[in-house]
């Protein structure tokens, strides 16, 4: 650890007492272990610099951007480079994304923690770039992260696919989504998308839904022991460690849940997850485009 500076002391004690709205905001979040169990401290001095959040067990930096970061970008790219040669990855989110997108920022979080080790067309042709079969076992590393960006295809065509196929591979499923009403039209639909046959299914907190194959939540709990996390909304991630894959499936025709979802892929870049997004070709194919 670099020797700390009594400038940088004093310059912290000062930041702890004049946080920004959206530092006050990431710090309710991050208190008291709530995110992969990592312990932050705030506004803690590292050599002849002050970082906004710290946890020295997982050497992650966390950085609460406002406007006058732009305007010393070049002093912000020097301290950077310093931090970076003491050994830390630092992560940073735009005040804006903090307030309003706060599961892009938790979700990054835990992709770090996770790497690191730290805690922490027909629709069943939608999903034919899925390996067919597959085992029960949880990975040791980080679970993948596979965007899907809809514009071909409605949510209600692609998701039956894709959870027919990780059933095909042995897994289980829970279904997140933090609107209530869009769950509600999932679960009848489930039951419903071929005239032939079904997804056996059920609803967190419902009885038995521990030995239900697919699970529909608003919650970040992992009720049925499941190997692949669906999520509709935008909705938080949480603890993916006993994950296989995760699916973030979103609207590309609509423009926030597009901007949304960008924001989301580069936080979630920059913090190392297993990423991968696919886009449907113009014949209805899924196409992996990174």
């Amino acid at each position: 650890m670099a020797v700390h500076f009594d400038r940088a002391y004093a310059s912290a004690r000062r930041l702890r007492k004049t946080p920004t709205r959206a530092e006050r905001a990431l710090w309710q979040m991050l208190r008291d272990r709530q995110v992969a169990r990592l312990r932050f401290r705030r506004q803690m001095p590292i050599g002849p610099y002050v970082v906004d959040f710290c946890c020295l067990a997982a050497k992650l930096i966390l950085e609460a951007d406002g406007g006058v970061h732009i305007l010393r970008k070049l002093e912000d790219d020097a301290r950077d480079d310093w931090l970076r040669a003491q050994g830390f990855v630092i992560l940073r989110f735009g005040n804006e994304t903090i307030l309003a997108k706060p599961n892009t920022v938790l979700d990054a979080i835990r992709a770090h923690a996770g790497k690191t080790g730290e805690h922490t067309p027909h629709p069943s042709r939608s999903a034919s770039h899925l390996p067919p079969q597959g085992g029960k076992g949880v990975s040791a590393a980080s679970p993948e992260i596979w965007f899907y960006h809809l514009e071909r295809s409605s949510l209600g065509d692609v998701l039956p696919g894709l959870l027919e196929k990780t059933r095909e591979r042995g897994w289980r499923a829970v279904v997140r989504a933090s609107n209530a009403r869009l769950l509600d039209d999932m679960d009848d639909h489930l039951w419903t998308w071929r005239d032939e046959s079904f997804l056996a299914h059920g609803r967190a907190g419902e009885p038995h839904a521990d030995r239900q194959p697919i699970v529909l939540t608003q919650t970040v709990e992992n009720p049925n022991a499941a190997q692949a996390l669906f999520i509709l909304d935008g909705s938080e991630l949480g603890d993916t460690e006993t994950l296989e894959r995760c699916f973030i499936l979103f609207d590309g025709r609509d423009e926030t849940s597009l901007t949304g979802a960008r924001a989301r892929w580069k936080a979630l870049k920059e913090a190392g997850a297993n990423l991968a997004y696919w886009k449907q070709s113009p014949e209805g194919r899924w196409e992996k485009a990174a």
